[in-house]
């Protein structure tokens, strides 16, 4: 994902949605996958069919195993994050505002709720299912059938999954939405500038206290933290596919020295950023000689 904190999405050809699945038949393993924090007006469920899944709603951890599934409701803040060597399997559909608009008129007044519902998911699982055999084995004709499941995961999400939204809560649930955004945004424009906690709070016309507790809310996580972060998973893009200086990468993507990207990136990876670079490439040599032998 790039720097643009809005994610517009781009749906399938011949569909009201995005969709896809991610797991070890099209991924790299080995690799740490992280997508920052964003928000859509679209619909987003994540259906885990291996491994666990992690990440922040809204500043709330979530934590997802294989048969679980993670809904997103429109305008929510979120990201997601696949640990290095974990396994890690998702079929991700993403329904068009404008398409449950459409269908369900009175969507801007209601959300669902998947993950603390008792309601049997043996058949949402099911659809999952074949939109993963769908989105790895593409048939011309298939997608007929999956508008069809697309009508039928909507009905199900509105019988069993629909929660009203109270007026007061919705005027302050957007204000604060869009308060975050703003803050996401200055972030994602300015990671590679010194931006200090004075600073941002400063910005954004709060004292240094008041925004650091307001972050940690709404997001789950310091405001240093996520800097950090959101800083080291560009800088991990740089490690592994580039031969660039190390400590030219450090100062590119914000880091003060040399020492301080080190120290965070040992946090992350048990590793330094150069050892991790040498290992990375050394893993897909040996998966590319695998390949050739199995042939």
């Amino acid at each position: 994902m790039n720097n643009v904190i809005y994610e517009k999405i781009n749906l399938n050809p011949n569909l009201p949605a995005l969709l896809g699945y991610f797991g070890k038949e099209n991924t790299d393993v080995k690799r740490h996958y992280y997508i920052h924090s964003h928000w859509h007006r679209s619909i987003e469920i994540n259906f885990v069919t291996e491994g666990e899944l992690m990440g922040f709603i809204n500043g709330k951890s979530i934590s997802a195993k294989s048969g679980d599934f993670v809904l997103v409701n429109s305008g929510d803040v979120h990201e997601f994050e696949k640990y290095q060597g974990k396994l890690c399997g998702v079929v991700i559909l993403v329904l068009s505002y404008d398409f449950i608009k459409k269908v369900y008129p009175n969507i801007d007044n209601i959300q669902f709720d998947i993950m603390n519902s008792n309601c049997k998911k043996d058949r949402l699982q099911e659809i999952f299912l074949e939109i993963k055999e769908f989105s790895l084995n593409k048939n011309e004709l298939d997608y007929i059938k999956i508008n069809s499941y697309i009508y039928e995961i909507l009905y199900i999400l509105l019988t069993n999954y629909r929660i009203q939204k109270e007026d007061n809560y919705t005027n302050n649930y957007f204000k604060y939405k869009e308060r975050q955004k703003e803050i996401l945004i200055y972030i994602s424009e300015n990671y590679k500038k010194e931006l200090t906690l004075e600073h941002i709070s400063k910005h954004f016309y709060m004292s240094s206290e008041y925004f650091s507790r307001k972050f940690h809310k709404w997001f789950g996580v310091t405001y240093k933290a996520y800097l950090n972060n959101f800083r080291l998973s560009k800088a991990y893009e740089d490690i592994i596919n580039s031969d660039d200086n190390i400590q030219d990468i450090a100062s590119f993507h914000g880091f003060s020295n040399i020492k301080s990207f080190i120290s965070v990136f040992k946090q992350k990876y048990n590793m330094t950023p150069l050892k991790y670079r040498k290992y990375f490439k050394a893993s897909k040599n040996n998966q590319k000689e695998n390949k050739k032998w199995k042939q």
